[in-house]
């Protein structure tokens, strides 16, 4: 397939497609000529970065596992499971921000109805 197929079946953009072969992510591409045959491994791996990146992984939190991945012709899982773990940790921490932040807020909101409500 093409570039713009890849980028339908995954919901990358061209543009992210090249980046990702700029990086090394996207390796061991075909050529038909001038263009660059992809095939369902890389829907995989496409679709698996955008994936991640909507769980708020970085590029460059994805490239290492990636590259790993190519080096060792195998699933890093352990470096996977790893990042996910780090990344929930982080996920609670911005809970716990986000549900603090929300206690203040309640706070403040009673405190100006207090001070500033006609009553």
């Amino acid at each position: 397939m093409y570039i713009g197929e890849l980028a339908k079946k995954t919901g990358a953009s061209p543009k992210a497609i090249r980046h990702y072969e700029e990086l090394g992510i996207l390796i061991n591409i075909q050529r038909s000529g001038k263009y660059r045959v992809y095939d369902d491994h890389h829907v995989t791996i496409v679709s698996l970065i955008k994936r991640a990146q909507k769980m708020g992984f970085k590029l460059k939190d994805i490239a290492p596992l990636i590259l790993q991945k190519h080096q060792a012709d195998q699933f890093p899982l352990d470096f996977a499971l790893n990042a996910i773990s780090d990344r929930r940790q982080e996920l609670k921490a911005e809970i716990e921000r986000a549900n603090s932040l929300d206690k203040e807020l309640s706070l403040l909101s009673g405190e100006l109805k207090r001070l500033f409500s006609k009553t």
